[in-house]
């Protein structure tokens, strides 16, 4: 595995040569894999380009999972990642065939279908985008009520502000009694954390480990948990890859599930892969604790009763059409519908990576903690 100057990653050759040179342990390498599907496209590796939503981090450790682990290479998949600057631009990116595939949120990604991009939804790699409001526990804001009268500081242009007054109506608060602030992304942490705002709306799982790591007590109202579902990641291409080759999009899904599952099964050996793919992340135990967080939030919104009773990379419907719905009533006002046909494509997920019953409680024990930073 190698990593290119522009930022992306390949599974390219060295592994294989690696693997070549292992001599007398190859028949026992061979025999441990010998479940392992043959590569799909033959003796020769397809290179595929993948982009991420956003930076490297525990939320996206899974990709890098799968590849050091060969889960890519194994169906011949010759990977090239690169890092991606939000959840709209990877969305457009992949729709304008500029990469393969991807990640976006699903609210992003939705948006951009509802606009006139092209794009399908393969499956499901995280369960919650974390959308809400984050407070100091000690501002004395208990419920969504107390929210009331109080500075709300926000980026007009972030992904969960058009939906608070829907947050607002579910939980019997005034939205017209709270002040909202404009402000910059890179300042919301910190005038909540230098107590400038009373309250900040935001994505929790960006937000939430580095306020934990500081030390400070936020509490959180999360949409998820009014009834305002909104999906985290989906792994995406364009209708017309679907179209043309089936069996590439499903081996690319397979290996992201293998890798998301592996993750959360394991995720202290996750994060020593993650180091050496991204040496930064572990640079201090500052942000050795970040990632630490960013893994357990990753686990904890993925233990879900879709994944419990259909497995990773499945959706519930109602919840999904619960997402389009808000979508389509508080940002993409006047605007079409979508027809979901060419879009959805996960029905042959569905059941197929399912975690056993201890596995479940294995990610429940050890999200339980993680779950109490966003709560």
């Amino acid at each position: 595995m190698t990593r290119k100057s522009d930022g992306s990653t390949t599974t390219g050759n060295m592994k294989r040569r690696t693997f070549v040179k292992a001599g007398a342990g190859a028949a026992a390498a061979v025999a441990a894999t010998s479940s392992i599907p043959s590569k799909v496209f033959g003796q020769t590796m397809k290179e595929v380009t993948f982009t991420q939503s956003w930076i490297p981090n525990g939320g996206s450790m899974w990709i890098y999972v799968a590849m050091e682990k060969g889960m890519f290479e194994k169906r011949g998949i010759d990977i090239k990642v690169s890092r991606g600057f939000g959840s709209v631009a990877s969305a457009q990116a992949v729709g304008q065939g500029k990469f393969d595939f991807g990640i976006s949120a699903a609210p992003a990604a939705y948006l951009q279908v509802v606009k006139g991009m092209k794009l399908a939804h393969l499956a499901c790699a995280s369960y919650s985008s974390l959308m809400g409001v984050g407070f100091l526990r000690e501002s004395g804001i208990k419920t969504p009520k107390d929210l009331e009268g109080k500075k709300m500081g926000s980026v007009v242009k972030s992904g969960e502000f058009p939906f608070l007054p829907a947050f607002a109506q579910r939980t019997g608060f005034d939205w017209n009694k709270v002040e909202v602030v404009q402000v910059d992304n890179k300042i919301r942490t910190g005038v909540l954390l230098s107590k400038q705002v009373d309250c900040i709306s935001c994505f929790a799982s960006s937000v939430a480990p580095d306020v934990a790591t500081k030390g400070y007590d936020v509490g959180w109202f999360l949409y998820k948990n009014y009834d305002m579902p909104f999906y985290g990641y989906m792994i995406i291409t364009q209708p017309e890859m679907y179209a043309k080759d089936k069996g590439l999009c499903e081996a690319m899904v397979d290996a992201n599930m293998e890798g998301i599952m592996y993750t959360m099964l394991n995720p202290e050996e996750a994060q020593e892969i993650f180091f050496k793919y991204v040496p930064e992340a572990g640079l201090t135990p500052t942000k050795k604790k970040a990632l630490n967080l960013e893994t357990g939030l990753f686990a904890h919104v993925n233990n879900t009763r879709e994944v419990a009773n259909h497995g990773m990379g499945s959706i519930e419907m109602g919840q999904y059409e619960k997402m389009t719905d808000l979508i389509m009533k508080y940002v993409a006002k006047g605007d079409k519908k979508p027809d979901m046909e060419p879009l959805l494509h996960l029905d042959y997920v569905n059941d197929k990576f399912k975690f056993t019953d201890a596995e479940l409680a294995k990610i429940t024990e050890y999200a339980k903690d993680y779950a109490k930073v966003v709560s």
